[in-house]
């Protein structure tokens, strides 16, 4: 029985998927700690620009399409069709993802100079507002550096093993 059950899950899910949906799961536990701490929350109210919303659904849509095909590739029944510009427009996509994390530095930084066009350095509040806006600028450049690097890196990663599964079917 034990065996019947064991060969079912073979023939139905393939190795390279059912690693796949693990590293998917793990980090969805991942990022469900960082909610019970407080640590998602952070990071959406330190980016101004709100990037990291726009790069998180990006890397999620991408995740499931690379998924999908994975299965796909992994299946008796595979088709082609789609697979090549499914592959191009993931290795694409997670490219758009880095830059879209560093314009997010950029528009940080900017963010962080804009206080020092009418500091008075013998106005005290006007340097506490300085200090404010640097470390608001700041910390937009630094998340949204952070979320575009990690996506982009989870992103590739799983790419890359589509495209090795990709080659093996071959």
């Amino acid at each position: 029985m034990l065996q019947r059950l064991k060969d079912s899950l073979k023939t139905r899910f393939a190795k390279p998927y059912m690693v796949w949906l693990v590293s998917v799961m793990i980090f969805s536990s991942i990022l469900q700690i960082g909610w019970s701490y407080g640590i998602v929350q952070t990071l959406y109210e330190n980016d101004v620009t709100k990037l990291s919303v726009v790069m998180v659904v990006i890397f999620a849509w991408q995740s499931l399409a690379c998924g999908v095909e994975l299965n796909n590739q992994c299946s008796p029944f595979k088709s082609d069709k789609y697979t090549k510009k499914a592959v191009e427009r993931g290795w694409f996509l997670s490219d758009i993802l880095l830059s879209m994390g560093m314009v997010g530095t950029v528009i940080g930084f900017i963010a962080m100079l804009t206080g020092f066009f009418d500091l008075d350095f013998t106005d005290a509040e006007s340097v506490q507002s300085l200090i404010g806006n640097l470390g608001y600028g700041m910390s937009t450049a630094l998340t949204t550096t952070l979320v575009g690097l990690v996506c982009s890196i989870l992103l590739k990663l799983q790419f890359f093993m589509l495209e090795n599964v990709i080659d093996e079917n071959k």
